[in-house]
Protein backbone atom coordinates (compact mmCIF):
# COMPACT_ATOMS: atom_id res chain seq x y z
CA UNK A 1 0.00 0.00 0.00
CA UNK A 2 2.64 2.53 0.65
CA UNK A 3 4.48 2.30 -2.89
CA UNK A 4 1.20 2.90 -4.53
CA UNK A 5 0.37 6.07 -2.65
CA UNK A 6 4.09 7.07 -2.53
CA UNK A 7 4.27 6.76 -6.60
CA UNK A 8 0.95 8.45 -7.59
CA UNK A 9 2.16 12.21 -5.91
CA UNK A 10 5.05 11.97 -8.02
CA UNK A 11 3.12 11.10 -11.00
CA UNK A 12 1.23 13.96 -11.07
CA UNK A 13 4.17 16.24 -9.84
CA UNK A 14 6.41 15.61 -12.67
CA UNK A 15 4.35 16.32 -15.41
CA UNK A 16 3.10 20.02 -14.08
CA UNK A 17 6.39 20.82 -12.87
CA UNK A 18 7.74 20.11 -16.76
CA UNK A 19 4.86 21.97 -18.11
CA UNK A 20 4.94 25.48 -16.40
CA UNK A 21 6.62 27.69 -17.77
CA UNK A 22 5.58 26.59 -21.04
CA UNK A 23 1.79 27.50 -20.06
CA UNK A 24 2.90 31.19 -19.64
CA UNK A 25 3.41 33.97 -21.79
CA UNK A 26 5.36 37.30 -20.87
CA UNK A 27 4.20 40.01 -22.96
CA UNK A 28 3.96 43.60 -22.54
CA UNK A 29 1.32 46.68 -23.08
CA UNK A 30 2.47 50.12 -24.28
CA UNK A 31 0.13 53.17 -24.02
CA UNK A 32 -0.28 56.32 -25.85
CA UNK A 33 1.74 57.98 -23.18
CA UNK A 34 5.28 55.22 -23.76
CA UNK A 35 4.14 53.70 -20.84
CA UNK A 36 5.20 50.07 -21.14
CA UNK A 37 3.80 47.42 -18.28
CA UNK A 38 4.97 43.55 -18.13
CA UNK A 39 2.97 40.77 -17.88
CA UNK A 40 3.14 37.41 -17.13
CA UNK A 41 -0.23 35.40 -17.94
CA UNK A 42 -1.15 31.88 -18.60
CA UNK A 43 -1.96 31.05 -22.48
CA UNK A 44 -5.57 29.80 -21.42
CA UNK A 45 -6.46 32.73 -19.62
CA UNK A 46 -8.67 35.91 -20.56
CA UNK A 47 -6.90 38.95 -21.67
CA UNK A 48 -9.22 40.66 -19.18
CA UNK A 49 -7.39 40.52 -16.33
CA UNK A 50 -4.15 41.99 -17.72
CA UNK A 51 -6.02 44.34 -19.42
CA UNK A 52 -7.80 45.56 -16.37
CA UNK A 53 -4.50 45.36 -14.30
CA UNK A 54 -3.17 47.73 -17.13
CA UNK A 55 -5.65 50.44 -16.97
CA UNK A 56 -5.79 50.39 -12.26
CA UNK A 57 -2.11 50.52 -12.66
CA UNK A 58 -1.95 53.87 -14.85
CA UNK A 59 -5.32 55.23 -13.93
CA UNK A 60 -7.19 54.65 -16.80
CA UNK A 61 -11.13 53.21 -17.00
CA UNK A 62 -11.19 50.16 -18.65
CA UNK A 63 -14.67 50.92 -20.95
CA UNK A 64 -12.46 53.84 -22.57
CA UNK A 65 -9.51 51.72 -23.88
CA UNK A 66 -8.94 49.28 -27.23
CA UNK A 67 -6.12 47.34 -27.20
CA UNK A 68 -4.05 46.38 -30.56
CA UNK A 69 -1.66 43.55 -31.30
CA UNK A 70 -0.31 43.48 -34.84
CA UNK A 71 -3.21 46.25 -35.53
CA UNK A 72 -6.02 43.77 -34.90
CA UNK A 73 -8.48 44.66 -32.01
CA UNK A 74 -8.51 42.25 -28.61
CA UNK A 75 -11.14 41.36 -27.16
CA UNK A 76 -10.26 40.86 -23.45
CA UNK A 77 -12.84 39.03 -22.06
CA UNK A 78 -13.46 36.85 -24.86
CA UNK A 79 -9.46 36.14 -26.11
CA UNK A 80 -6.81 34.19 -25.05
CA UNK A 81 -2.63 34.45 -25.22
CA UNK A 82 -3.47 31.00 -26.96
CA UNK A 83 -6.28 32.85 -29.27
CA UNK A 84 -3.80 35.55 -30.12
CA UNK A 85 -0.83 33.44 -30.86
CA UNK A 86 1.04 35.67 -28.49
CA UNK A 87 4.75 34.77 -27.75
CA UNK A 88 7.16 35.94 -25.34
CA UNK A 89 8.43 39.34 -26.01
CA UNK A 90 5.12 40.74 -27.83
CA UNK A 91 4.06 43.95 -27.61
CA UNK A 92 -0.20 44.72 -27.28
CA UNK A 93 -0.56 48.77 -27.67
CA UNK A 94 -3.13 50.08 -25.31
CA UNK A 95 -4.95 53.66 -26.78
CA UNK A 96 -8.17 55.46 -25.65
CA UNK A 97 -11.55 54.54 -27.71
CA UNK A 98 -12.49 57.48 -29.63
CA UNK A 99 -16.04 57.89 -31.26
CA UNK A 100 -17.12 60.18 -33.78
CA UNK A 101 -15.57 62.59 -35.77
CA UNK A 102 -16.02 63.17 -39.49
CA UNK A 103 -17.46 66.29 -41.21
CA UNK A 104 -18.30 69.23 -39.37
Amino acid sequence: MSMGSSSQPSKRKAPTEEAGPADYVHFSIKGQDGRQLFFKVNKEAKLFNAFSSYCERVNLEYETMQFLHDGQYVKGKRQTPKMLNLKNGDEIVAVRHQSGGGVA
